[in-house]
């Protein structure tokens, strides 16, 4: 779980080194924790675009194939009453 190894500390030196580095350490993770919560609000609004668009075309798609399907028979009828008046 420990990414980063602990340090070697035997004197006053190392053990001031060792803190400098975590101190460091702690600055970057803060650092990267700030620029990610910035950068949130934009991914949540691109994952729920994603995911809402995709809902909303496929509804409009089911629906107005729906409403086609329902002028195949107002057509054929209009077709057949073309053709009869044709033939009279």
């Amino acid at each position: 779980m420990n990414k980063h190894p602990l340090p070697n500390i035997q004197s006053k030196e190392s053990l001031q080194l060792a803190i400098e580095l975590l101190k460091e350490r702690i600055d970057l993770q803060e650092k990267a924790i700030v620029n990610r919560v910035h950068q949130l609000p934009s991914e949540l609004f691109k994952s729920a675009s994603g995911a809402i668009l995709p809902a909303i075309i496929n509804q409009t798609s089911v629906s107005g194939i729906w409403n086609l399907m329902k002028l195949v028979p107002v057509v054929q009828s209009l077709f057949s009453l073309f053709r009869k008046k044709r033939q009279d």
